[in-house]
C-alpha cells in the first residue's frame, strides 16, 4: 500500500486552487477608544475606587444589546451567549487586573453614544463595580461575508478598556461539525483586541514603531519572550501584518513568523497561545499574565535569528521544518495537534517579487505568510477540524493504532503490528501520549503497547511489537509546559489543565446583565442547527481573512 493512498484516506486529500478570503468587517466600525472624562463634576468623590491586589479578570455581558433574531432559534441563541460565558471564563485563567470601581449613573448617554448601542441594561450603573470591563455584544446579518467585528470603545483615564462592543453574524454557518470550537478561536481572538490587541493601544502606550511600510511591536515582555521562543537574543522587533486591508496591517502577528498564534490575520486551524501574545498583554501595564500557554506555539521554536534573517524557501527547498516545498506532502502541524499537508498552489499571476520562491513565478503557498508554502489541514464543508487530534476522525484502518483523544499529538510513522502485510511510509498518525517527568522520556500510546522516545528525540526503528518506524520529537517540545507531565493539543485545554494544578477557584455560575443566572458548564452541543434560510457555507476549502481595526 503506497503512501499516496494512505495520505487520501487520512486526508482525504482535496486539491484546491483558491483561497477564499472574508473580511471580519472591523474595518466598516466608526467606533474608536474614547474616554469617559472621570475628571468632570459629573464623576462624584470616589467613585472610582482601586484595588491594591490583583484578581482573576472578569468580563460582563450586557446581553439587552445581543437581540434573538427572528430566524434563529431559541436553543442556538442561548448557546451562542453560553459560549460567550465559557469564553469569559478562559481570560480569567490566564489575565489578573486591579479591579476599579467605577460607578457609570451619570454616563448612560456618553456610553450609548459612544459605543454605538440603541438599549442597554437598567443596572448599567453597576456594570464596572461588579467587573472589570462590560463587553456588549450584537448580532448582525450584513450579506457581504463578514464573520464577525470588534472593537474597545470606552477607555478610562489610563487609557485601559472598560468597555467594548462585539459583533457577530448571525448567518454563520453553526452546522460544520466542531462549531463550538470553531466560534470559541473566533470569539476569543475578538475579544483580544478590545482587551489589548489594537493599532490604539500599541500606538498610545509606545507599544510598537513604524518603518516605511511596517509596524513592530518592540514592547519590552513581549520582545524578551520572542527572544526566547526563536533563540535569538538579538531581536530588536517583533513583525505585525503588512498585508490585506487597514483593519488586518499592524494590527496581527506577521504570520511569516508567528503562524499559529491565535492573533495572526487568519482563521489558521493549528490556532494556540503564545507566550508572546500573553507577554503583549503584560506590556500594556493593565495585566499581570498567568501563563499558561502550555507550551503549544511551536512555530519557529529554537530556530534562532536565522528564521528572519533567511527567506523561507531557497533555491526551491525549504530553510526550516515550518515550511514544505513538495505539493501535497503529508505533515504534522507545528503544535503537532493536526495532520496536515503541504498546502503548495500555481496562483493565477505572478506573486510579488520578493514573495516568488520558486521558478515559476505563480507557485506560492500560504499567502498571509508571504505565499511561503505550509502544512495545511483541508476544510470540508461540514468539518471544521477534521484532521484534528482532539476533535477529528480517524480515517485509518484499526491497525495502525491512531487514537483521536484529548492527549493525542500527531506523529510521522509507519508502525504497523509486526504481523502486518501492509507496508506504508511515513504518515501523520495521532497517538496517545503521556510526559515521564523523572525518565524524561515521551510515552507513545499504541493499543496496549508503549514505546518510549528517547529525550533528545530521533527515528525508532521497528521497536517492540511493531515494524516499520517513528520520529520521536524531543521531550522538551512536547513536555514543555510549567507541568511537564501535561499535555494539551488545543489551548483551553492547556488553560483548564494548568488552572487545575494552581488550584484555580472557578466561579460556577453567573449572572448577566438582562437578569438571568446562566450556568457555565451548561451542555453547548457541537452542531447548532438554524433555520434553513441561513447561509450555509459549503467551500471545499475556507481561510477566513480576519480584517480587525
Amino acid at each position: 500500500m503506497n503512501s499516496f493512498f494512505i495520505l487520501n484516506v487520512i486526508l482525504i486529500f482535496i486539491n484546491v486552487e483558491i483561497i477564499f478570503s472574508w473580511k471580519c468587517g472591523s474595518d466598516k466600525l466608526t467606533i474608536r477608544p474614547k474616554p469617559l472624562n472621570l475628571t468632570t463634576q459629573k464623576i462624584t468623590k470616589n467613585s472610582e475606587l482601586t484595588s491594591s491586589s490583583y484578581t482573576p479578570i472578569s468580563i460582563g455581558y450586557d446581553f439587552t444589546t445581543l437581540q434573538k433574531p427572528l430566524s434563529m432559534s431559541l436553543s442556538t441563541f442561548e448557546n451562542v451567549k453560553s459560549l460567550l460565558q465559557e469564553t469569559r471564563e478562559e481570560f480569567s485563567k490566564i489575565l489578573q487586573i486591579r479591579h476599579k470601581n467605577i460607578n457609570l449613573t451619570n454616563y448612560l448617554e456618553d456610553i450609548i453614544d459612544i459605543c454605538e448601542i440603541y438599549t442597554i441594561g437598567e443596572n448599567y450603573p453597576e456594570f464596572l463595580i461588579k467587573d472589570d470591563i462590560i463587553i456588549f455584544p450584537k448580532f448582525y446579518d450584513l450579506d457581504d461575508g463578514i464573520l464577525a467585528s470588534a472593537a474597545p470603545c470606552l477607555i478610562d483615564n489610563n487609557l485601559r478598556p472598560i468597555a467594548g462592543v462585539l459583533f457577530i453574524n448571525s448567518e454563520l454557518n453553526f452546522e460544520m461539525e466542531n462549531t463550538k470550537y470553531y466560534l470559541k478561536n473566533l470569539l476569543f481572538h475578538e475579544i483580544t483586541h478590545i482587551l489589548a490587541f489594537h493599532p490604539f493601544f500599541f500606538k498610545h502606550l509606545n507599544m510598537s514603531i513604524v518603518s516605511g511600510s511596517k509596524s513592530y511591536i518592540n514592547s519590552p515582555i513581549a520582545l524578551s519572550k520572542a527572544r526566547e521562543h526563536f533563540n535569538c537574543s538579538s531581536l530588536s522587533l517583533i513583525p505585525l501584518e503588512n498585508q490585506g486591508g487597514s483593519g488586518s496591517i499592524g494590527a496581527h502577528w506577521e504570520s511569516r513568523y508567528m503562524l499559529g498564534d491565535y492573533m495572526v490575520s487568519t482563521d489558521f486551524p493549528d490556532s494556540t497561545t503564545s507566550d508572546i501574545t500573553l507577554g503583549l498583554f503584560e506590556d500594556t501595564g493593565f495585566y499581570k499574565v498567568n501563563y499558561y500557554s502550555g507550551g503549544l506555539f511551536k512555530f519557529g521554536k529554537n530556530k534562532g535569528c536565522a528564521f528572519f534573517n533567511k527567506k523561507c524557501i531557497e533555491n526551491e527547498k525549504a530553510n526550516f521544518e515550518e515550511f514544505c516545498h513538495i505539493k501535497n506532502e503529508a505533515k504534522c502541524s507545528s503544535s503537532r495537534s493536526l495532520k496536515t499537508s503541504c498546502y503548495l498552489i500555481d496562483y493565477y499571476a505572478s506573486l510579488p517579487k520578493d514573495y516568488q520562491y520558486f521558478s515559476n513565478p505563480n507557485r506560492g503557498g500560504f499567502f498571509a505568510a508571504d505565499y511561503c508554502p505550509v502544512p495545511l489541514e483541508i476544510y470540508y464543508e461540514n468539518d471544521h477540524f477534521p484532521n484534528h487530534c482532539q476533535f477529528g476522525k480517524s480515517y485509518l484502518p484499526n491497525e495502525y493504532g491512531e487514537n483521536i483523544s484529548k492527549e493525542s499529538l500527531c506523529f510521522m510513522s509507519s508502525l504497523l503490528p509486526e504481523n502486518s502485510a501492509t507496508i506504508t511510509s511515513l504518515i501523520p498518525i495521532c497517538y496517545s501520549v503521556e510526559c515521564d517527568l523523572s525518565t524524561k522520556n515521551i510515552i507513545v500510546k499504541i493499543g496496549s503497547k508503549r514505546i518510549f522516545c528517547p529525550s533528545i528525540g530521533g527515528i525508532i526503528y521497528n521497536p517492540s511489537g511493531f515494524k516499520g518506524s517513528i520520529e520521536c520529537p524531543k521531550y522538551n517540545d512536547i513536555c514543555s509546559s510549567n507541568n511537564n507531565t501535561i499535555i494539551c493539543n488545543d489551548m483551553y485545554n492547556c488553560f483548564t489543565e494548568l488552572a487545575k494544578r494552581d488550584k484555580y477557584d472557578y466561579k460556577t455560575s453567573y449572572f448577566d446583565y438582562s437578569g438571568n443566572t446562566i450556568s457555565l458548564y451548561d451542555d453547548y452541543i457541537d452542531v447548532i442547527m438554524l433555520n434553513e434560510s441561513f447561509i450555509k457555507l459549503n467551500f471545499t476549502l475556507l481561510i477566513i481573512y480576519l480584517f480587525f481595526f
